[in-house]
């Protein structure tokens, strides 16, 4: 929620004290982004962020020595609360525009290490992750489209090429992506069909922030026999290139199938 002169004071809430497992992953969390921060200083032109990384480090390890959470910190234009309100904290971030959002949840979860096992805090960033891939794919090909399929293995978009339409899944979490999971994406998505027409898809495009299994090429053959899939890694707008190769690479399969 933004910060301003007029926002109400909200009474501080009494924090429960960080666990043995919250207080070595916050020390050791600590510990790396001062690290990282005395290097930026030294070699980067960012000061900003430099200092931003710095100042993170020590909240953090100063949470990891005395057992108690942060439960107020102030982050550019935005006052966080942590503890009992990361909830309310979460949602106000929901209503931020994607990569505003996807930002401050990452301090969020740097600054309260249980924001990161919060169930509320996961469905919200999965949301975020829809919302910022979707806008990506939309400027990347304008007659890409949101869909908002019906629950949690709906298509999320679809993406109309010269050979087919692609669809799009996104998938949010920390957990690898498994092989099940995979396959169910799949045989949801080759029974979907875009209204208002009757068709269907004839790929399907995986997008996740989850960590990728080593054996993940073997996987996605398995379930091309299927519909035609690839699966993208990303995070942030660095992998662009990587979401956009998934797609060409894809138009290529629907018109010359293996």
């Amino acid at each position: 929620m933004p910060a301003t002169e007029d926002t109400p004071e909200v009474p501080e809430l009494d924090a429960a004290p960080l666990s043995k497992w919250e207080r070595l992953a916050a020390s050791l969390s600590g510990t790396a982004l001062s690290g990282a921060g005395v290097a930026a200083v030294f070699v980067t032109s960012n000061q900003a962020g430099s200092v931003a990384l710095l100042l993170v480090g020590v909240v953090l390890l100063i949470m990891g020595i005395n057992g108690s959470p942060l439960t107020r910190a102030r982050y550019q234009d935005y006052e966080l609360f942590m503890t009992r309100r990361r909830r309310q904290i979460a949602a106000n971030i929901e209503q931020e525009s994607p990569e505003e959002a996807r930002q401050a949840l990452q301090v969020l979860t740097a600054v309260d290490p249980g924001a990161s096992r919060d169930p509320f805090v996961a469905h919200v960033s999965a949301a975020v992750l829809e919302r910022e891939v979707i806008e990506r794919l939309i400027r990347q090909h304008p007659t890409a489209s949101f869909t908002g399929g019906p629950g949690d293995m709906g298509l999320d978009a679809v993406v109309p090429t010269a050979n087919g339409t692609i669809g799009v899944q996104v998938k949010g979490g920390s957990a690898p992506l498994s092989g099940p999971e995979l396959r169910r994406l799949v045989l949801h998505a080759s029974s979907a069909r875009i209204p208002p027409a009757p068709a269907g898809v004839d790929a399907l495009l995986v997008v996740t922030n989850k960590p990728l299994p080593t054996d993940l090429p073997r996987r996605v053959r398995e379930v091309s026999s299927t519909l035609p899939t690839a699966v993208v890694r990303w995070v942030d707008e660095q992998d662009d290139q990587a979401l956009d190769t998934k797609i060409q690479e894809l138009t290529r399969r629907i018109s010359s199938p293996e």
